[in-house]
């Protein structure tokens, strides 16, 4: 009897471990999915801030998304065998993934509070050393492609009263300081009669680049933290589904 309820229980653990599994299969995708969107189509603000915490993060996600498939798969193989060593070698895995993915979250979160704090001082720098005549500088680009997808203009400090006026503090928008200046072509829909005409603004995006930017980061750092918490808790389950089935063979 007592047998026979044993070889129930760890037929349940099993099955437990298998479902588990297909969750952890499925966060995996997730992971390597969110981290190759971070990489790929999420980065421009972030070149303003010479940070490289939020491409790791990305980067740390997209491996450990990969890994967390592979091991999943392995879970899988070790769900239908009653090979003690088996479980154990899979409860190390998930256990060192499941360590990993607490410290991604980790660094998402820090980084959401470096961003306050280094941003816009970074972005300041950046407005001097803006030179359309080399768009493919990484300073020059980044302004570029932070101002044209989140349709913004520079960024307000103590010294302007509209976004897009800081960019009279450029050298190569405003040389020597002379009385005609005018603002980068990012500053404007495409297509349009855009610019600084005798002092008169014309189609200039006015929303301010600061925060656009760093609600943006802020708001997609939040998204690889959250992902990466919500996996690890998954991973939880096949992790102490093993250790009991481990712990169950005599």
């Amino acid at each position: 009897m007592t047998k026979g309820l044993c070889g129930l229980s760890r037929g349940f653990l099993r099955w437990f471990m298998r479902i588990s599994n297909i969750l952890i299969l499925a966060g995996g995708i997730i992971l390597l999915g969110v981290g190759i969107w971070s990489l790929q189509m999420k980065t421009f603000p972030v070149d303003l801030l010479r940070n490289s915490l939020y491409l790791n993060t990305a980067r740390l996600l997209t491996i450990v998304g990969v890994l967390t498939t592979l091991v999943s798969l392995f879970g899988f193989v070790v769900s239908h065998k009653e090979v003690k060593v088996l479980y154990l070698l899979y409860f190390v895995l998930t256990s060192v993934l499941l360590l990993i993915l607490a410290i991604g979250a980790v660094l998402a979160y820090v980084f959401r509070e470096q961003v306050e704090m280094t941003m816009k001082a970074e972005m300041l720098g950046d407005v001097r050393r803006y030179d359309p005549s080399s768009p493919s500088h990484p300073v020059t680009w980044a302004w570029d492609a932070t101002q044209s997808k989140l349709s913004c203009c520079g960024l307000v400090t103590a010294q302007v009263n509209s976004s897009w006026e800081i960019w009279k503090y450029s050298s190569s928008l405003h040389p020597r300081g002379e009385g005609i200046w005018t603002v980068p072509p990012s500053c404007c829909p495409p297509d349009t009669l855009c610019g600084l005409h005798n002092n008169n603004i014309s189609n200039i995006y006015t929303q301010d680049c600061y925060i656009a930017g760093k609600d943006f980061v802020v708001e997609h750092a939040a998204i690889m933290g959250g992902v990466a918490i919500a996996i690890s808790c998954i991973q939880a389950l096949g992790s102490m589904s093993s250790l009991v089935l481990f712990k169950s063979i005599v």
